[in-house]
């Protein structure tokens, strides 16, 4: 029993505080206007919340008959090898996991009076991207120490792990950094931009996992130094973003 709840506090801390930092890190981009703890905390919290989500969804695609046998053949080694169902799986499951990270910083905080600067939807975004990460580095976690021990895990290490961070933050970065170009506009011209970043995300995310599945040893950090140039890019979006100003007749009634 004590075993297992320290295997519970060693996941949790493990899985949280990489997020944390990351959220630390990304915040001081807004530190001319820092945004309310109590918010930020709540899209955290709703970002973890959606992994439950995601999770479910997720497993019910893979009950539908037309998957049945894309969720068993994800160990294969090549794009050409893999069925149509599998791709469309791994679209599909970037798809549900982009939409449930938009929808946290959705529901809590867009429609808020706190979201009044473009740079906002970048931080919330983020914010919500590092909930959904945390909680599933967590859930990794406890499933890795359980099943391979915790030595051989540390040992060993994991692209996924290492790289689930990243790819959360830069996916979900895209889709606020289309919505701050937007944020003077309305309509549907604001609504294709979103579209666009959230097609970004979702297909910079399948490639990512696509990637976890075919890699070996001698790919990992090929793989990791493209998500960390993708991660550079999303700071010189943060500073593109900061230069958005919107015209005076442009209201608050015009947000999201």
């Amino acid at each position: 029993m004590a075993e297992n709840i320290n295997l519970i506090l060693y996941s949790l801390g493990g899985g949280f505080l990489p997020p944390l930092i990351w959220l630390w890190f990304w915040r001081r981009e807004d530190r001319a206007h820092p945004e309310p703890t109590r918010l930020v905390l709540r899209v955290f919290l709703a970002g973890a919340v959606s992994v439950a989500l995601a999770y479910l969804f997720e497993r019910a695609i893979c009950d539908l008959a037309w998957f049945n046998a894309a969720c068993g053949e994800l160990s294969q080694a090549s794009w050409l090898a893999m069925s149509v169902q599998t791709k469309t799986l791994l679209i599909a499951w970037a798809s549900i996991e982009e939409v449930l990270k938009l929808l946290a910083a959705y529901l809590i905080i867009f429609r808020q009076p706190a979201f009044d600067e473009p740079v906002d939807a970048m931080i919330y975004l983020i914010t919500a991207a590092l909930g959904f990460a945390a909680l599933e580095n967590s859930l990794f976690l406890f499933h890795a120490m359980t099943e391979i021990g915790p030595a051989a895990f540390l040992l060993t290490g994991n692209l996924r792990f290492l790289g689930a961070n990243v790819i959360h933050v830069v996916s979900s970065a895209f889709v606020g950094g289309m919505m701050a170009l937007a944020f003077c506009f309305s309509g549907f011209r604001r609504f294709v931009y979103m579209l666009i970043g959230l097609i970004t995300a979702i297909l910079l995310h399948a490639l990512f996992n696509f990637l976890i599945i075919i890699s070996s040893g001698n790919q990992i950090f090929k793989i990791l130094s493209l998500l960390w140039l993708l991660a550079i890019l999303v700071i010189l979006m943060f500073e593109k973003v900061k230069t958005v100003v919107c015209l005076p007749q442009t209201n608050k009634a015009n947000r999201v």
